[in-house]
């Protein structure tokens, strides 16, 4: 089977095997939170769909295999669930069975770094900005930005009849419930009929379990006049939720077309918002040193910059410029930093890896 790299440091890892304590993680943690499926020191998405002890059924795209090994990552943790498969189904997914965890502090490189050479171009990073910057201009006043959402509003409100519309934008470091939620799964809401307890997964649409789901609206408070929901996030360049916008139903329940309508428009307004520049930026670029699957390692000499506030433990998003046709935003936490002649050097672990950011390190590694 395969072990993985934390395995081989015992001395840094806790191994679990009690059947009692693998099910409640297994049942908590990897069937509810995204994970990967470690393979030859990769990472791979993989989605799981449901746990009915003592199997997990998971959705990816890998060669069928006779074992898996799943990373999950929480806070300052990461764990390994090395899992046996013991079927596949119709419908293309595998059920597995969980055997062991290993359970290790954050910042152990799952693999190895490549260093980083090329052209004038390649190797940098752009746009280096810590995550609170962006709910502080979120909260100044924008006519331009609130032009665009009232437009959105409005071209949803013609496509999706009868119903409410509402923008909100993440404008303190505290985040409420829902925020909470979304940016920890990174998925949407989709209950057609919020009275039912099974919502999107049977109309094949990847949503935040109803579960979840019960604790938002308790928190929310929201009115019993509404019938459905759909709560579709708004992220900068696909790896940072800054906002949602929430479309709720007052005659009839959804249905899924309209679900995708409301996520097509909210890819659109993501675009728009960026080319008008209702982002923040920073226009002071730092040099790549190394990277992997699981974060990069980058020297930034500028002084006086919106990083100059970010430290260990806190959360960046960069553009990194591997080379000049391989771009692609990540959104990641300062591990580690150490002080340099003319500069800093920071390690960043990725967190929440796009399509877009999956395919320029496999370009890149």
């Amino acid at each position: 089977m395969h072990n993985p790299p934390e395995a081989d440091a015992a001395a840094k890892a806790r191994k679990i095997i009690d059947h009692a304590q693998l099910h409640q993680i297994t049942e908590k943690l990897f069937s509810r939170l995204p994970i990967h499926i470690v393979e030859n020191n990769q990472k791979n998405p993989a989605r799981a769909l449901q746990y009915v002890h003592p199997h997990l059924e998971i959705l990816h795209q890998m060669a069928p295999a006779q074992s898996r090994t799943l990373l999950l990552t929480k806070d300052d943790h990461s764990m390994m669930l090395e899992c046996s498969v013991i079927s596949r189904t119709d419908k293309g997914t595998e059920i597995l069975k969980p055997l062991r965890l290993y359970l290790t502090k954050r910042g152990i490189r799952h693999e190895n770094r490549v260093a980083i050479s090329g052209s004038e171009l390649a190797g940098q990073v752009r746009n280096v900005i810590p995550h609170p910057e962006f709910y502080r201009v979120n909260a100044g006043t924008s006519s331009g930005r609130d032009a665009t959402l009232l437009q959105y509003a409005n071209a949803i409100k013609e496509l999706v009849p009868e119903c409410v519309v509402k923008f909100e934008l993440q404008r303190t470091n505290r985040l409420t419930v829902r925020m909470k939620k979304l940016q920890e799964f990174n998925l949407p809401v989709f209950a057609p009929d919020m009275t039912r307890q099974r919502q999107g997964d049977e109309q094949n649409v990847v949503a935040m379990p109803h579960s979840e789901y019960e604790q938002v609206m308790r928190s929310d408070g929201l009115p019993g006049d509404y019938i459905g929901e759909i709560c579709e996030p708004l992220r900068y360049r696909g790896v940072l939720i800054v906002g949602y916008v929430q479309v709720f139903s007052t005659r009839a329940p959804l249905n899924i077309s309209q679900y995708h309508t409301v996520r097509q428009l909210m890819r659109r307004l993501e675009r728009d918002l960026d080319a008008k520049r209702c982002y923040p930026d920073n226009p002071i670029s730092g040099k790549i040193v190394d990277v992997s699957h699981g974060g990069l390692g980058f020297i930034y000499t500028g002084q006086r910059s919106v990083l100059s506030t970010a430290g260990v433990g806190d959360k960046i998003v960069l553009d990194a410029h591997f080379a000049a046709e391989n771009v692609a935003t990540f959104s990641g936490k300062i591990m580690n930093m150490t002080s340099l002649e003319n500069g800093r050097r920071y390690g960043i672990e990725f967190e929440g890896l796009s399509e877009a950011g999956e395919t320029a390190l496999k370009a890149m590694l």
